[in-house]
């Protein structure tokens, strides 16, 4: 299994996320990161959604949340 395969299956399982395991998935699915003072921007042409996380060791349950919606909009 490829390792972001394993950081999706990780969110979809409701663990724990860093904030650059959630950086590299929104990346490798075409998102770009804007940095908005300690909040970073998720946005996709295309996608009507932008995704703000705060850069911490730990996402908190909201932004796993808003990415899993990510990851249900986009098949898996």
């Amino acid at each position: 299994m490829v390792k972001i395969d394993k950081l999706i299956l990780k969110i979809l399982q409701n663990r724990s996320v860093s904030y650059n395991d959630a950086e590299r998935i929104l990346k490798n699915l075409g998102f770009e990161v804007i940095v908005c003072g300690s909040h970073h921007v998720f946005r996709k042409k295309g996608y009507g959604k932008n995704i703000s996380i705060k850069k911490r060791t730990e996402l908190l349950p909201y932004q796993v949340r808003d990415i899993k919606e990510v990851l249900r909009d986009h098949g898996y």
